[in-house]
């Protein structure tokens, strides 16, 4: 029986230094575009990585664009879903034209409210003197999500700004979005940008292909449940936001699929 693994990466099998433990090597798996290394693979991180490699048809399922999935150490890989499932790369790093083409058609109708938090939120910064940076998340010509990032890893006052301003906003302008904030990122997204729905798909590619196959979903954040609940199995790291925050949350995050 063929096994395949969707795979989350960045938390769930390699983490920036200061995630990692001190009492063991570390091994470098992501690099910033200078070549630095930005992420590690702990011994049992990577350990487990080679036999997903060796012994799965590996599909990673990220959150990185095209480029900050390139300066990783995965390379081998059957698909790849990136941009939160905007994007699915096929086996030799090309673009799924596909789904590129449903992804694009979905997304055109965010654009100008996306932009228009981009500069709120901008405004909002100033005014509480918070240090953010905030940035739209712009891919191969897509225009996919709003990102901040909070450099002191100020978690209240990301809170407050989501509780504050960002949900009343789109409350208030009746947009299906939501909203992911983990650590020092909110990431603000169109409901339809989700790495569920690119799942669901390749799954009825693969079900084409194959008589009978086993699919294993593994991630860290209550965002990922969704894609994982399609598998046959899922799996999380013991210390995942998934446990912290429970399992109860996930239906908050469920996209239409």
């Amino acid at each position: 029986m063929e096994l395949f693994v969707f795979l989350d990466l960045d938390d769930t099998i390699f983490q920036t230094q200061r995630k990692c433990p001190t009492d063991v090597a570390i091994t470098p798996a992501s690099f910033a575009i200078d070549g630095s290394p930005i992420s590690f693979f702990t011994p049992k991180q990577q350990r487990f990585f080679n036999l997903l490699s060796d012994k799965t048809h590996l599909i990673p399922t990220t959150a990185r664009d095209k480029d900050a999935f390139s300066r990783t150490n995965v390379q081998k890989y059957d698909y790849a879903i990136i941009n939160h499932g905007g994007i699915i790369l096929n086996a030799d790093g090309s673009c799924h034209q596909g789904w590129f083409t449903h992804t694009k058609k979905t997304l055109a109708g965010f654009l100008h409210h996306l932009q228009h938090l981009e500069k709120m939120l901008h405004n909002e910064a100033i005014k509480r003197n918070i240090d953010l940076k905030i940035r739209l998340i712009r891919d191969m010509s897509i225009t996919f999500y709003c990102l901040v990032k909070q450099k002191d890893h100020n978690y209240q006052a990301l809170t407050l700004l989501l509780i504050e301003v960002v949900e009343p906003y789109l409350k208030a302008q009746n947009l299906d979005f939501y909203c992911h904030l983990n650590d020092n990122n909110l990431a603000i997204l169109p409901r339809c940008l989700n790495k569920a729905p690119a799942v669901k798909f390749l799954q009825q590619q693969l079900n084409q292909q194959y008589a009978d196959y086993l699919s294993f979903g593994i991630g860290d954040s209550v965002t990922d449940m969704p894609y994982m609940q399609l598998c046959d199995y899922f799996m999380t790291p013991k210390n995942s936001q998934i446990i912290r925050e429970g399992f109860n949350q996930a239906h908050l995050m469920t996209a239409e699929v």
